[in-house]
């Protein structure tokens, strides 16, 4: 067996020593930060959960009607959504 570039396998284990020993520096530097959400942040998350909300309660609806049977798919609605997306794809 022949061995070609033994300098290989010596900074693989070099480079992996310092990664561990950059790691365990980092760790013992205290560090602290701070996040201040503005008031339109706070707007935006409120609508968001709001939203989410409506979405789930949909959703519900939608599930109840399917084990009810009474869900009933318009087709139209859909051949128009295709033609929509495929006419705003190939632009």
């Amino acid at each position: 067996m022949r061995i070609n570039d033994t300098r290989y396998g010596f900074y693989s284990y070099h480079n992996q020593a310092n990664r561990f020993n950059i790691k365990q520096s980092s760790k013992n530097t205290p560090t602290s930060t701070e996040v201040e959400i503005s008031s339109r942040g706070r707007e935006i998350a409120e609508a968001m959960k709001s939203g989410q909300t409506e979405r789930q309660n949909r959703v519900q609806e939608l599930k109840q009607q399917i084990a009810a049977g009474t869900y009933h798919v318009d087709s139209k609605k859909i051949a128009e959504k295709m033609i929509d997306f495929w006419n705003n794809y190939s632009k």
